[in-house]
């Protein structure tokens, strides 16, 4: 696969692991009344200590991503991309626990950044991945690992919403994934919508993954995946799509609802007040107008 002029591409390849890193420094303090195998030994700490640091700043960690996606069907390809400094020179791929699968890519100039293109993803792809770059004669960290998942090596699981794929705002929904072989793991992915792409774990051999008090950013595409714990990275092929919609327009209509009989409630409420009011008005008059006959003097 050929590559622009800061990204230059390779095909993995087996290769000799990286030599090992050196470091230098500069810094060399005095030292006083100190013994001199004492004083020599601080002075190397110190220095070496420089040295690191600078090495650090110069050659900062590169990172590393992949192409379409983490996540790769049986038989697809995949582009890994490692972004290194201004001045790399060699790039080192290797996948964790694996002795073959490593390339080393040199290219005759400076560049930032590198393609890994692999094709036919089969099982023995599916793993934790990370990268490295060589400047001058210097080779930084590690990135950070990435994790790449292979997918149909199992049946679908089933997914399902209860109390339905369309729920009002305010409402809970359950969506619920299981796998005929009873696997351990269940992975439910959002593949469109809001916080898209993004994930959940199920450690359970039925997964049920609840959202109370759904919100519009909740609706999206669902894919249920599951795999073995032993495997983490081959999964099952996905279960088709669930779509979940969150309706704004029903919870409208409810919240209008429950304005109207909360409204007539109090409206209620307000007219039995005046009625016990004008009740006792009207006793209270009725007891005046008897009591001044009652008062009258005898003849």
């Amino acid at each position: 696969m050929g590559g622009g002029k800061d990204r230059p591409t390779t095909s993995l390849r087996p290769s000799a692991p990286p030599p090992a890193q050196s470091s230098h420094g500069s810094l060399t303090p005095q030292f006083r009344n100190i013994p001199g195998s004492l004083a020599a030994l601080l002075c190397l700490g110190l220095c070496l200590s420089q040295g690191v640091m600078a090495q650090k700043e110069a050659f900062p960690k590169p990172s590393l991503w992949a192409v379409p996606g983490t996540v790769i069907p049986w038989g697809k390809s995949v582009i890994v991309r490692c972004h290194g400094a201004e001045e790399a020179q060699r790039f080192l791929l290797e996948k964790d626990g694996s002795t073959e699968l490593k390339d080393m890519l040199e290219v005759p100039g400076p560049w930032k950044e590198a393609e890994f293109f692999i094709s036919d993803i089969a099982a023995q792809t599916a793993g934790r991945y990370r990268c490295q770059y060589q400047s001058q004669s210097y080779w930084s960290e590690l990135s950070d690992p990435l994790e790449l998942m292979v997918t149909g090596l199992y049946p679908k699981p089933s997914i399902l919403a209860n109390p339905g794929s369309t729920v009002t705002i305010g409402q809970d929904v359950t969506l619920h994934c299981e796998s005929q072989l009873r696997s351990d793991r269940y992975v439910l992915y959002k593949t469109t919508g809001a916080n898209a792409p993004h994930s959940l774990l199920s450690t359970d051999y039925k997964a049920d993954f609840l959202f109370p008090t759904v919100m519009v950013s909740h609706s999206g595409t669902y894919l249920c995946y599951s795999f073995d714990s032993d495997f983490p990275y081959l999964w099952s092929t996905p279960r088709d799509t669930l779509v979940l919609k969150i309706s704004e327009f029903m919870s409208a209509h409810r919240n209008f609802i429950s304005f109207r009989l909360i409204l007539a409630g109090v409206t209620l409420a307000i007219l039995g007040a005046l009625m016990n009011e004008a009740w006792r008005h009207r006793g209270s008059a009725q007891q005046q107008v008897k009591k001044p006959l009652d008062e009258q003097p005898e003849r």
